[in-house]
């Protein structure tokens, strides 16, 4: 069982070093993504896994904006022309931690009949977006800049522009139906390639989602939720393997885990939890090391 990861980082270089560790094993290589706007030379104790690590090029990815699908689109590029043959590619965050050992994953992802993991559903989903989210329609009809001052003011004229001139109403491309999930997936190289292949004849598409609020929770989805590829299909499950709490449905960022949660973390099937900050509580780190890892 080949591995890519493909992690996705701007801060905590301790906290991302310690991830890469646990995950290293002789079936594993490190795609890496330090934010543009960070000082990559906080990250130099890296290099000690240089025969297992690969910067990609970096972009900005602010949370919401469309920058944050480029280093996913990056890495499957780079994995793509190097002809490098991975079994899984699995996108992380540099705040996720595994909850199950190397070989725990390795078993898992071999027996398993899929081969891609992606939580994915239709819009408008009004249980997870009520009220005056319309069930998440905003993020596929308005327009969002970013969330600035001046962007937003931007976006608000754009909206409200819209309104009254109809060529100015943003519309999904190809009669897409719109989906969204978690951003965290699995993929196997058959998903990269079609995932590929698919932006690469649809420009317009990936135009579109420079102006989707957080695009990074419904660029694949959308790929995939309205493929009618049954080898695709076959393939893929919807759901994540990722542990995480939401302080609530409509929450915009999931709880930092802590030392309380280690208990429904170690009873979970999943295979890596999010969200951790050694800042706030590196003890749950610990336990996880000692108890599920057998890391001392």
């Amino acid at each position: 069982m080949k591995k890519a990861y493909l992690i996705v980082a701007h801060k905590y270089p301790g906290q991302l070093h310690r991830l890469i560790d646990r995950l290293n094993d002789d079936r594993s290589h490190f795609f890496i993504h330090i934010d543009k706007k960070v000082d990559i030379s906080k990250f130099a104790s890296l290099q000690t896994f240089h025969h297992v690590l690969t910067f990609i090029n970096r972009h900005d990815g602010r949370w919401g904006k469309w920058g944050v699908i480029l280093p996913l689109l990056e890495s499957l590029n780079y994995i793509k022309n190097s002809n490098i043959y991975f079994d899984r590619l699995i996108l992380l965050s540099g705040q996720d931690y595994p909850i199950k050992s190397n070989n725990e994953i390795n078993n898992f992802l071999s027996s398993s009949p899929f081969s891609v993991f992606i939580n994915f559903f239709p819009v408008p989903n009004f249980n997870k977006w009520p009220g005056a989210d319309r069930g998440g329609l905003f993020r596929f009809d308005k327009y969002y800049i970013g969330n600035k001052r001046f962007e937003l003011l931007a976006s608000k004229a754009l909206n409200l522009s819209a309104n009254f001139f109809p060529f100015l109403r943003r519309k999904i491309p190809n009669r897409m139906l719109p989906y969204a999930g978690s951003a965290w997936i699995i993929l196997d190289m058959y998903a990269l390639n079609y995932i590929l292949l698919f932006v690469d004849a649809n420009p317009e598409y990936f135009n579109y989602h420079r102006n989707t609020f957080v695009a990074d929770e419904a660029f694949v989805h959308m790929i995939i939720g309205n493929s009618n590829d049954k080898e695709l299909i076959s393939r893929t499950e919807n759901i994540e393997k990722h542990f995480i709490i939401w302080p609530n449905k409509q929450s915009a960022h999931p709880k930092i885990l802590d030392n309380s949660d280690f208990d429904a973390i170690k009873l979970s099937g999943h295979l890596f939890a999010r969200k951790f900050d050694e800042h706030i509580d590196s003890e749950i780190l610990d336990l996880i090391d000692r108890n599920i890892l057998d890391k001392n």
